[in-house]
């Protein structure tokens, strides 16, 4: 039913997808067998069995390279869902909770009566995740301290050798790929042993469930996991997304989104509806305008207008705008200047130059890309952050300058 889902040989830039995939064929294959008018062990127990090779799919591409982007997976940032997370994934005590929800929200269905087995394992069941989750904790403590204590020297090594070089993400980066990483590897272990709770407790329950009280709680079950596909996008497109989002922009980059006239000042123009009969400002040559945003958050496509006459008229010299520049950490050892350009410019029309740079004391590389246009550079800080780049992660930040 899964196919090649839960293939063991996706790249490291591929990770991501995985996720992707997983989220779909919930929604397309798992979810849909329970809305059959006759349930049935053989739809359970296929369900079933996709939740735990997924598991043990994370827990496969789980090394010391990759352990970080699935405890904290970048479309997992969301604060909104941090107190139902644990490690990687849902925190095991949410799948006990569930059945209990059913039963104490709908107490004379008949669906969920009979339970006197599931009334003598639940208390012992989360027990056993209390117990366990403490101690996941505990060692991710330690992990994390261990963790700090070698950025803060390695950064510090850094700092005392060359001040205007000293870079945290490629320390992180650096304390990351050391040889002899305990650190990593105990991570590994932490994420490996939570995935395994995870199966143990749905192991557990559905041991005590009936056919159709089974059904309900994967039903439940797999629109909950499917409820994670990138909800970063989802989140954007929300109102209180947005409200977020325009909140961490500075103040003036909303101005951005109305055209420039050449007083820079912004004049009122006509509504959306009148935009094909509207004929533009004469602007300087060289000058950057931005096309305006229609309703439904689509760029109005224009051509620039260009009268013969403007020619005549215009300045002579004009200096050109400085660039908007962005900082690109953690970049692969075969990234070039060209190859950074061909990677952005995919998704922003007005990026201008890249430009690499190499650390000889920690030999990791790290880059900047300059853009003409401002709304592009804050939308690329948020898009591509922690996006694969040559199979590694960018860490995107603000550069210092706005020129390369």
């Amino acid at each position: 039913m899964a196919g090649d889902l839960f293939r063991r040989d996706r790249p490291f830039h591929q990770l991501d997808g995985l996720y992707t995939e997983w989220s779909e064929h919930l929604t397309k294959n798992c979810i849909p067998l329970f809305r059959q008018s006759q349930r049935s062990d053989v739809n359970n127990y296929a369900v079933l069995r996709d939740i735990r090779s997924y598991y043990d799919t994370l827990n496969h591409y789980a090394t010391k390279d990759t352990v970080l982007y699935l405890l904290f997976p970048s479309w997992r940032s969301n604060s909104l869902e941090t107190p139902i997370l644990f490690l990687g994934d849902i925190h095991p005590r949410l799948f006990t909770d569930l059945i209990q929800s059913f039963i104490d929200q709908d107490p004379i269905c008949s669906t969920y009566s009979d339970l006197a087995a599931w009334e003598e394992l639940s208390s012992e069941l989360q027990n056993t995740i209390n117990g366990t989750v403490s101690g996941l904790l505990g060692r991710m403590r330690g992990a994390l301290d261990g963790f700090i204590r070698r950025f803060s020297g390695k950064f510090v090594s850094s700092f005392l050798g060359s001040r205007s070089g000293t870079v945290v993400m490629e320390t992180a980066t650096s304390v990351m790929e050391e040889d002899d990483s305990v650190i990593m590897e105990e991570l590994v272990r932490i994420f490996v042993e939570a995935n395994k709770l995870r199966k143990d407790t749905i192991t557990h329950i559905v041991e005590v469930l009936n056919m159709n009280q089974l059904a309900l709680f994967l039903e439940s079950f797999c629109k909950f996991l499917a409820g994670f596909k990138h909800q970063d996008q989802a989140f954007q497109n929300s109102l209180f997304g947005k409200h977020l989002i325009i909140q961490q922009r500075p103040p003036h980059v909303d101005q951005l989104f109305q055209p420039f006239a050449p007083s820079r000042l912004v004049p009122n123009y006509p509504s959306p509806r009148m935009m094909q009969h509207y004929v533009p400002l004469l602007l300087p040559v060289g000058h950057q305008r931005f096309p305006p945003f229609a309703p439904s958050g689509l760029v109005i496509a224009q051509q620039n207008y260009h009268p013969p006459m403007m020619q005549k008229y215009a300045p002579q010299q004009h200096t050109p705008e400085q660039g908007h520049v962005i900082y690109v950490g953690n970049l692969a050892p075969a990234a070039t200047q060209e190859l950074l350009l061909q990677e952005f410019s995919r998704y922003y029309h007005s990026v201008r130059e890249t430009r690499i740079c190499f650390d000889e004391r920690s030999g990791h590389k790290y880059g900047f890309v300059s853009f003409a246009d401002e709304r592009e550079k804050w939308h690329a800080m948020e898009a591509m952050n922690r996006k694969f780049f040559l199979g590694r992660e960018m860490y995107i930040g603000l550069a210092a300058k706005n020129s390369i």
